[in-house]
């Protein structure tokens, strides 16, 4: 039986593990924005993928960028991570800033 989550199903959000992804309530700030955003990441989405999310979000106020940093807890995630290996957990502050490197 597939269990409804809005539009989708249970079964949409069976990662590869076959585990069942939760979605985590994070704050995401972004350069040049006055705001902060409550984000909702899922466990199993890139890093890279939660930083466009908050770009997404702050578009109509910040112009995106395809070079920017995603910190947490002062240090620097890879983009290739997911939010559950960076060890982001529910109402972590998180911050999208512009980077110069390639």
């Amino acid at each position: 039986m597939a269990i409804m989550t809005g539009s989708e199903t249970e079964e949409a959000r069976l990662p590869k593990t076959g585990r069942l992804c939760m979605s985590i309530p994070l704050y995401g700030f972004l350069e040049g924005d006055t705001l902060g955003l409550l984000v909702l990441a899922e466990e199993g989405e890139t890093i890279l993928e939660l930083a466009r999310k908050l770009q997404d979000a702050a578009c109509i106020r910040v112009a995106r960028s395809q070079k920017f940093e995603l910190i947490h807890a002062g240090k620097t995630i890879a983009p290739t991570l997911t939010v559950a290996q960076a060890g982001l957990e529910q109402l972590d502050r998180f911050d999208v800033i512009w980077s110069s490197g390639p």
